[in-house]
């Protein structure tokens, strides 16, 4: 599912508003929540080599302004994230800053209660949701959730087509993201 501005979502952690939503679930064995939780946690991205290569080719505006005499550039994954919150079913990043731009335009933030704080007009804030739904009749399932706030008419008019440009393979480093967590929580004893 990959909906914007979705009101039939969840509630968005740590936003007030959302403009922005996406959603996948999988099966993911029958795991106790909490080593699922560990599992998400421990998943690097860039070990998946569809992961990998579709971060790199989002990188590579920043690299080519990199080549032109502009900052280095740091390899984009979860360390960007600031970790927001965490217990046995749930495993909550936030990030900040203008995605739209070559170096996604990040801004540093500290902790959930600076995340909550930062109210700039000219920032987008994305949380990124893991939960582990409670049972079903089919074992373990992982949700995760991708939540937008464009808190301004400008930051809105300059996320949209950002957010339709990589909505596609945002849902697949999504579906991704789920399947290596499975294939990682199915080899462990």
């Amino acid at each position: 599912m990959d909906t914007m501005a979705d009101r039939t979502a969840s509630p968005a952690p740590f936003l007030e508003h959302y403009t922005f939503y996406e959603r996948h679930e999988a099966a993911v064995g029958d795991a106790p929540p909490s080593r699922v939780i560990e599992a998400v946690a421990a998943f690097d991205m860039r070990d998946d080599p569809v992961i990998d290569a579709l971060l790199r080719v989002r990188e590579w505006p920043e690299r080519l302004v990199q080549r032109m005499g502009g900052k280095p550039c740091e390899p984009f994954d979860l360390s960007a994230f600031t970790p927001l919150h965490r217990d046995d079913r749930e495993l909550t990043f936030g990030l900040a800053g203008r995605f739209w731009r070559p170096d996604f335009g990040l801004v540093k933030v500290a902790d959930a209660a600076a995340f909550i704080a930062l109210t700039r007009a000219d920032i987008a804030r994305l949380v990124l949701r893991f939960r582990v739904p409670e049972g079903g009749p089919s074992g373990t399932r992982l949700v995760t959730e991708t939540f937008v706030d464009c808190p301004s008419f400008g930051t809105k008019a300059l996320m949209t087509p950002y957010w339709f440009a990589i909505r596609a393979s945002s849902g697949w480093i999504r579906k991704r993201t789920l399947a290596g967590v499975a294939r990682a929580l199915a080899t462990q004893p």
